[in-house]
């Protein structure tokens, strides 16, 4: 991950000026992936980067980066059912 990734600078910038989380991840070949939170992409994000946690979540409002791990992934998916 280096700071001039296209995919990282614009799920920064939806993310900031949206008002939705973004996630950001790296598949296992090294290509950069980006796309707004829900239960599929959160499943993606955490198929694709395997137990390496190689997965970000950029936060709404502020675009701060939170780093994905394999049990966050669950407690997400969990809550994305109930619709949290």
């Amino acid at each position: 991950m280096t700071a001039q990734d296209p995919a990282l600078a614009l799920a920064k910038r939806k993310a900031r000026y949206g008002h939705r989380d973004w996630l950001f991840w790296k598949d296992r070949n090294g290509a950069s992936h980006c796309a707004r939170r829900s239960a599929e992409t959160v499943k993606a994000a955490m198929l694709a980067a395997g137990t390496s946690g190689k997965w970000f979540i950029v936060q709404a409002s502020t675009g701060v980066l939170v780093k994905g791990f394999w049990r966050l992934g669950i407690n997400l998916l969990k809550n994305a059912k109930y619709g949290i």
